[in-house]
């Protein structure tokens, strides 16, 4: 698959990006495109709506890998549209940071 034309030149060294993504299905096929989103790497439904609605948590080691999954969910069958609603992006190390309450 060829990155799209927005997708950052390199990748983010030693990043944990975390994302939102609402995806807008046709109803009648949710379930499959919630098990095809499923078996993306790095992607986990959340929730889910009868209208067709799924919101998703992306993540990935670089903003590009973000946008690959976007792209990935936007060409399943029955899927209307993907928006990233939301990105963040961590150093890897610092989500290994304990802390204490």
């Amino acid at each position: 698959m060829r990155a799209p034309a927005h997708a950052a030149a390199a990748d983010d060294a030693g990043e944990i990006h975390i994302a939102g993504v609402l995806v807008q299905s046709r109803p009648l096929s949710l379930l499959l495109v919630q098990r095809a989103i499923e078996a993306i790497e790095g992607a986990e439904v959340f929730q889910t709506s009868a209208e067709g609605k799924l919101v998703v948590v992306v993540e990935a080691a670089s903003a590009r890998q973000v946008l690959e999954r976007v792209d990935a969910m936007r060409a399943i069958s029955g899927v209307l549209d993907a928006a990233l609603v939301y990105q963040h992006a961590e150093p890897a190390a610092a989500m290994q940071q304990e802390f204490e309450p």
